[in-house]
């Protein structure tokens, strides 16, 4: 090895020693490195520890506007906030997320709650429900919520997106049967909870059924007092927003109206009651001495009643049921029941009649 690289080689073995110069330098790169760690700290720690506020009022701002954390990020700060604003703004949040359910679950607190909302709580909830409804693909089901909503609305930009949400009302035509039908104030019908009923939607089938009590007085008192007894059972007992059937049909031929036609019955058992007319014929129609035979004029009411509904609504003869289609029952009795088979033979015979007549 040449006296030069043996040098250099000694050179390079030695231990680096920093001159001031140097040291000085490596100082400010660290201080800066130092700053930038601090500073990237402290941003990661604001933003986890920065307390979030559930929005405090109604508003559209505050409960339709669009989230700065992100839908997900807001839900989990909002926690197990139960205030009317933040149960609102939860079924947004769950709306934007596609979370229906969960959004109707939140406005159902709000709705039926402990408390009655007020009327701009109420405007914004039941927007919600519909267009949770809406998600769902069931948004007849929502029809009356927007209706709702566009009556109580004070918040301008609610109104303008009810409006537009809204489609134009079409209202169902009153039955004109021939038939003399009796109203609600006949039979002093209590207010019913428009909160508590769903729109009806298109109506497609009607069902029979009886009120399995007996009924030997067919004076219009006594027939006013039983169909006021179904009412409290249904709306006390088992919790419906009113008498479940839409029309009830007394031992003398008398038609006396239930629920409104434009609200989904309760008598089908849950989605069976959508599109579905209730018809109640009063009485026990049981064999033996417990129950009683249908009067020639009931079954007679019946038969018009169903006959003009169908031919009004254009519901098919198959779509006339009897209570025990839906249900493990007996209703409406095995004295009504054959009634209502030759009512559907009869009705499928004409239909066909009219098919061919038109086809050719």
């Amino acid at each position: 090895m040449s006296i030069r690289a043996s040098r250099e080689l000694r050179a390079c073995s030695r231990p680096f020693v920093p001159n001031a110069r140097s040291l000085a330098w490596c100082r400010r790169v660290c201080a800066l490195l130092l700053l930038v760690a601090m500073a990237a700290c402290a941003t990661t720690t604001a933003d986890r520890t920065t307390a979030y506020s559930a929005p405090e009022v109604v508003t559209a701002t505050s409960i339709l506007g669009e989230s700065a954390l992100g839908a997900e990020v807001e839900l989990e700060r909002l926690g197990r906030t139960r205030t009317v604003p933040g149960l609102l703004r939860r079924a947004w949040l769950e709306l934007t997320l596609h979370h229906p359910q969960s959004a109707l679950d939140a406005t159902s607190e709000v709705l039926f709650g402990r408390s009655k909302p007020s009327a701009n709580d109420e405007a914004f909830a039941r927007y919600l429900r519909a267009e949770a409804y809406r998600q769902q693909g069931k948004p007849e089901r929502g029809s009356f919520d927007l209706e709702r909503a566009l009556a109580l609305a004070i918040d301008p930009e609610l109104q303008r997106r009810l409006r537009v949400a809204t489609p134009t009302p079409t209202a169902v035509p009153a039955v004109e049967t021939g038939l003399a039908i009796s109203p609600r104030s006949s039979w002093s019908a209590n207010q019913p909870d428009r909160g508590n009923l769903d729109a009806m939607g298109k109506v497609t089938r009607v069902t029979i059924h009886h009120s399995a009590m007996l009924l030997r007085d067919p004076r219009p008192a006594a027939c006013a007092r039983q169909i006021q007894h179904i009412q409290r059972d249904h709306m006390r007992t088992r919790g419906y927003g009113d008498i479940g059937y839409h029309y009830l049909i007394d031992p003398s031929g008398r038609v006396w109206q239930g629920r409104d036609l434009r609200f989904q019955g309760a008598h089908a058992s849950g989605d069976n009651n959508l599109g579905n007319i209730g018809i109640c014929l009063l009485g026990n129609f049981m064999p033996g001495r417990a129950g009683q035979p249908p009067s020639p004029e009931q079954l007679a009411a019946m038969e018009r009643l169903v006959r003009h509904l169908m031919q009004r609504f254009q519901i098919q003869a198959d779509d006339l049921y009897c209570h025990s289609h839906f249900k493990n029952t007996e209703c409406p009795g095995p004295l009504v029941e054959p009634a209502v088979v030759r009512l559907q033979r009869t009705l499928q015979r004409s239909q066909s009649r009219v098919a061919v007549a038109t086809t050719e």
